[in-house]
């Protein structure tokens, strides 16, 4: 049905009699464009459409002339909306409205018949131009629009040229300041999508949301014997009766996951988080998509509660890493309504540590310098939960006033019951500039702790003085971690920072990223440190590739949840996507897949986790890029 509709827009005519009894007709040369023919023919004969034939001149070759009978031409008018007054010169609404796919096919088509060059389409039809530039948008193409006006006597209209743009034409590639006085827009769409035009080019752009979510394999207690709600009425029945329903739910969501998009590139978001604890049913077969998952894209992240004194509903998972310790919002008291804590973090301010060890020199110097930045970053949070505050009063958040209204009721402020985060970055540099030795140390792990415990310290003076929550997190600062490492060494020619060209700091209080393959020695390292986080760290997996075996990433996940009290942990595998094999195992910037004599070689994206969420490595900063390059995955 796509391609007849293409085929008549392009090459179709409806010639309407003075009886009324109009026909549709597609012109094409079985001479010159053969393939078009019988493509042509064999989709009449698979819809069951009744025409007849005849050749008739054209300019140059003959022309083959399709001409369809009454009830063949009210079937295509239907298409059309049965209108012959308003004719076929248009893009109907069945292919306006239609998803990317159909968008692509049609595009594909049509482009055979007023098509050149595989990506070029000249029409003389400002109707069927704004219909063309529709559906461009829906295949989640780019265009551009040439207008050539008429350059003969034969031609008395302006030709529309389209040229269809599948690559980066529009992206932004440097971003500069400029002095402009007047109103600056925000649009907004409820999808995060918007068509734009940019460089004369019209694209399709936006951001998938950025979410977390925790998949609950049982009902959390805290819901456990609450009744069901449909249309809004309690029911008899109570959460804990619809196990099954929730694992068909977890089932369906890792399946959907697992699938990835058409190339099989990951899913990025949401990012699922799944509680491990002492009860957890390690041999219900209902998990194995779960394992499935995590063998091949490493998606989940998994929230440890074996080995600790909290329980699942004391703690809540947010962003990458960010994770909420409920039990300092229920010392307040009032502070968890029910099974919804109404919580989060206000900002991050994060601590140049290797800066910080360089300028001091000295253990003591170095603490009394966290001290002052650490004064300085809640300065800044202090302020900007003020400006929140007066916003939120003043309706520029809607849905968080909204949101948070029993807090504003309870305790006089929105946003109380959100954290000021403070976060740290290079504290493997940091012993290098103060030690001359790495994290991996003795002493450099040593002062790595003694630095936690002086932060966890301070920030209950500044929640004793402020009547704010504070907490210490493992910054994911995927940025900062070069953008501080250049400035560093713009500032401090000689600070010591990992990477050769490309500087960067490592992350939080992590192990360098080349410093060992063995997995249970860097969980050993970093059991202690990463317990010692109030707002969220975590320990990422990389294993070199895709396990293939589920069954041996379950046992991986159970041993490491068994064995260890650190809070958070992924297992992350990385892997290859070619745009014609797809998924592909491992890194490989080159497709090694078998094809002919040779290997397919067509360039892959690979993909890791840049941080918290993977991303092409291609598309990382120089700084990450450098990292990556470093990088030993572990022996699993």
């Amino acid at each position: 049905m796509v391609k007849i509709i293409a085929w008549v827009v392009a090459e179709g005519s409806l010639d309407i009699s003075s009886r009324r009894d109009g026909r549709i007709s597609i012109y094409q040369s079985k001479t010159k464009s053969r393939k078009d023919y019988e493509e042509i023919v064999s989709i009449c004969n698979n819809l069951g459409l009744k025409y007849t034939e005849r050749t008739q001149a054209g300019l140059g070759e003959e022309c083959n002339v399709i001409r369809f009978d009454a009830l063949s031409t009210r079937k295509i008018l239907g298409y059309f909306n049965s209108d012959k007054k308003k004719g076929i010169k248009f893009i109907p609404s069945v292919i306006a409205s239609s998803a990317a796919e159909t968008a692509r096919l049609f595009l594909e088509t049509y482009i055979k018949g007023d098509g050149h060059d595989g990506c070029k389409i000249t029409t003389t039809s400002e109707t069927i131009r704004d219909g063309l530039l529709h559906i461009i948008v829906n295949a989640g193409f780019g265009a551009t629009v040439l207008v050539r006006k008429p350059d003969n006597d034969i031609s008395k209209k302006d030709r529309y040229i389209i040229r269809l743009i599948k690559h980066r034409d529009t992206y932004i590639n440097t971003i500069s300041e400029v002095d402009y006085e007047g109103v600056i827009w925000c649009p907004n769409t409820k999808n995060e999508t918007v068509v734009a035009k940019r460089n004369g080019k019209i694209f399709i752009t936006g951001n998938t949301p950025f979410t977390n979510i925790t998949m609950d394999i049982t009902p959390p207690k805290t819901l456990a014997g609450e009744a069901v709600i449909i249309h809004g009425m309690p029911q008899s029945a109570t959460y804990s009766e619809f196990k099954k329903e929730m694992m068909m739910i977890n089932r369906a969501f890792c399946e959907v996951m697992m699938e990835g998009d058409a190339r099989g590139r990951v899913f990025t978001f949401p990012i699922p988080t799944y509680n491990i604890t002492k009860d957890f049913d390690w041999e219900n077969e209902n998990l194995l998509s779960l394992w499935e998952m995590t063998a091949r894209y490493g998606i989940p992240y998994f929230s440890n509660f074996i080995n600790s004194d909290m329980d699942p509903e004391d703690a809540r998972s947010m962003c990458c890493r960010l994770r909420l310790d409920n039990r300092e919002l229920k010392k307040r008291g009032g502070g968890l309504f029910g099974s919804n804590p109404l919580t989060g973090s206000i900002g991050v301010v994060t601590i140049n540590l290797p800066a910080a060890a360089y300028t001091r020199k000295s253990e003591e110097g170095f603490r009394q310098r966290i001290g002052e930045l650490m004064d300085i970053a809640k300065q800044s949070l202090e302020i900007k939960r003020k400006v929140l505050e007066r916003f939120t009063e003043d309706g520029l958040y809607p849905y968080a006033k909204h949101y948070l209204c029993q807090i504003k009721d309870g305790f006089g402020a929105y946003w109380k019951n959100h954290f000021s985060t403070i976060g740290i970055v290079g504290m493997n540099e940091a012993c290098l500039n103060l030690l001359g030795k790495d994290i991996a140390s003795p002493e450099g792990k040593e002062l790595a702790i003694s630095t936690l415990t002086f932060m966890r310290d301070r920030i209950k003076e500044y929640q004793q003085e402020t009547d704010n929550l504070y907490n210490i997190e493992a910054t994911p600062a995927e940025g900062a971690t070069y953008r501080l490492a250049m400035a560093d060494r713009e500032r401090y020619p000689d600070i010591i920072a990992s990477g050769n060209g490309r500087p960067y700091y490592t992350n939080s209080t992590h192990l360098p990223v080349n410093f060992t393959d063995d997995l249970f020695f860097a969980l050993s390292h970093q059991d202690e440190l990463q317990s010692l986080y109030t707002g969220g760290t975590v320990f990422h997996g990389f294993v070199g590739e895709k396990i293939d075996n589920p069954a041996m990433c379950k046992v991986l996940v159970k041993k490491i949840s068994e064995n260890f009290s650190l809070p958070y942990f992924t297992i992350t595998p990385t892997f290859s996507i070619c745009p014609i094999h797809g998924y592909v195992k491992g890194e490989h910037f080159d497709c090694p897949v078998s094809a002919g004599n040779g290997l397919c070689g067509m360039k892959c994206e690979v993909y890791s986790r840049i941080v918290g969420y993977y991303r092409p490595v291609q598309q990382w900063n120089d700084g990450k890029q450098q990292e990556f390059a470093e990088r030993k995955e572990y022996l699993v």
